[in-house]
């Protein structure tokens, strides 16, 4: 499931999308997969979700505001932990979109 929701949302980014929406589209997905497979196989939710989401968790845009900062370049700096926080918006949105989908 990690795989195909990062290749989801690798392939939505190469075909235009910006990162946050293409995100929150992969974690849709996790979601809904994970819906799935929990009422087929009743596999605890929690345990189907935590390992795709950390694939997608945007390290590198916190590692360079870190950085950033460091050097001094503040609008930089302020430039990639914008873009970290909207893709950590986008996967709880997606969640909670899954969550509210699945109606349970």
């Amino acid at each position: 499931m990690a795989l195909a929701a990062n290749q989801l949302r690798l392939t939505l980014v190469d075909f235009g999308m910006m990162l946050a929406p293409a995100t929150f589209f992969a974690a849709l997905a996790i979601g809904l997969a994970a819906l799935i497979a929990e009422l087929r196989f009743a596999v605890p939710r929690m345990a189907l979700i935590v390992p795709p989401i950390l694939i997608i968790v945007p390290g590198i845009y916190a590692f360079e505001a870190i950085v950033y900062v460091n050097l001094g370049s503040m609008l930089d700096a302020l430039q990639a932990f914008a873009v970290c926080s909207f893709v950590i918006g986008a996967l709880a949105m997606g969640l909670a979109t899954a969550r509210l989908l699945s109606s349970q």
